[in-house]
């Protein structure tokens, strides 16, 4: 059960960090999963991966995909642990859960095998080179999920500004996103992160991820919103279109489908668009 203090860090904040993110028992398993996972990417044989741009990557998508055969992923996402939180993080009853959250991305970041790596400041869905007044207006609309990391090994890879979800940029931020995207930022802070604990944030807080090679991550880096935010995210919809095969369903435990149902129903209303 989150606490109302958890909630307001959230909201005003943009994040908050959940100890025991993980259901007992389950860390040693999704390590196992991600492990195999990480090598498998690393061999070529799984193609939906983030790469540095040369011979290395720095992320897995698609961890719920039938052909990647680790079920312990939808196992994880099925669990009050996560759907709870984001529930609870969103101000959703419990009954409304199952009606207002839908599936969403459920990707893996990890450390690069050969070379440090690092991503620019940015926001997830508004435009960088927004003037504020449009900025503020998009940020105001773009409320309607959750994003988070959960670490199956320490780590401090990811670097925010908090309370930055609900302003537009200053003009020093500006200039360092559109100038010098990879520079210190006023404010920042790095996310420290225990095995086992969860960063669950405002994708549109200012924040950027740095990867050292040296430095073991497997990370769960997934997403749900609401479906009052589907007009918003189309793009997610097209990312995601496998998840619209007629098996796939049958893959995911009980208390996922009815956010896969919702998945579905927005995508085949918005993805046209």
């Amino acid at each position: 059960m989150l606490t109302e203090l958890q909630i307001e860090s959230f909201e005003g904040q943009g994040y908050v960090i959940i100890d025991n993110a993980i259901p007992d028992g389950m860390l040693q398993p999704l390590r196992e999963a991600t492990g195999r996972v990480a090598e498998k990417t690393r061999r070529g044989e799984w193609p939906y991966k983030r790469s540095t741009g040369e011979d290395d990557i720095w992320g897995v998508s698609h961890l719920l995909h039938p052909d990647l055969c680790e079920p312990i992923f939808a196992e994880y996402m099925a669990s009050p642990v996560v759907i709870d939180v984001v529930g609870g993080l969103l101000r959703l009853s419990t009954e409304d859960r199952p009606k207002r959250l839908q599936l969403d991305l459920v990707n893996m970041l990890l450390n690069p095998a050969k070379r440090d790596y690092e991503i620019d400041w940015h926001r997830d869905t508004v435009r960088a080179d927004f003037p504020p007044e449009e900025e503020i207006k998009e940020l105001t609309k773009r409320q309607y999920g959750v994003q988070w990391n959960t670490a199956l090994y320490d780590e401090a890879c990811l670097y925010i500004v908090p309370g930055s979800h609900r302003r537009p940029k200053t003009e020093e931020e500006r200039e360092i996103v559109l100038s010098r995207p990879k520079d210190f930022m006023p404010g920042q802070m790095a996310v420290r992160l225990k095995a086992g604990q969860g960063v669950y944030y405002n994708a549109n807080l200012l924040h950027r991820g740095v990867y050292p090679r040296d430095m073991r991550r497997e990370t769960l880096h997934c997403c749900m919103g609401l479906i009052e935010g589907a007009p918003l995210r189309v793009f997610v919809y097209k990312s995601l279109a496998w998840m619209e095969a007629p098996n796939f369903r049958k893959t995911l435990p009980e208390r996922l489908t009815p956010l896969y149902d919702n998945y579905v129903r927005m995508s085949k209303k918005f993805k046209q668009g």
